[in-house]
């Protein structure tokens, strides 16, 4: 649902700018990028494993800072809580079999 909203937004934000899309290199890199809803949600997927976002970032911010504003929650919110989502799986699985560990340890004595 985050994905889709910040998809959303990035149509806006991104596709319908004018100042982008008049500088060739980012004109290339929004088509190719964020040409439709489901590309860009692709790119946003890439946020969530922090593969390789810089290069798609990287050239917006550095011409547009104001864009940092809508790239820097996607990185933290979608990329920070998909790994504290991981550890807690991990965590909560070495809890379960500790315990049944322990169970099986008292049943044979």
């Amino acid at each position: 649902l985050f994905l889709y909203a910040f998809a959303c937004l990035g149509l806006e934000i991104i596709t319908k700018n004018k100042s982008i899309r008049g500088q060739p290199e980012l004109r290339q890199l929004v088509d190719e990028k964020f040409p439709n809803l489901f590309a860009t949600m692709l790119t946003l997927l890439q946020f969530v494993t922090i593969d390789s976002v810089s290069q798609v970032y990287g050239p917006l911010v550095i011409k547009f800072p104001a864009l940092l504003f809508y790239f820097l929650p996607i990185i933290l919110v979608l990329s920070i809580s998909l790994m504290n989502l991981v550890t807690a799986v991990l965590v909560e699985g070495a809890f379960l079999r500790s315990k049944e560990d322990r169970d099986m340890q008292r049943q044979a004595l």
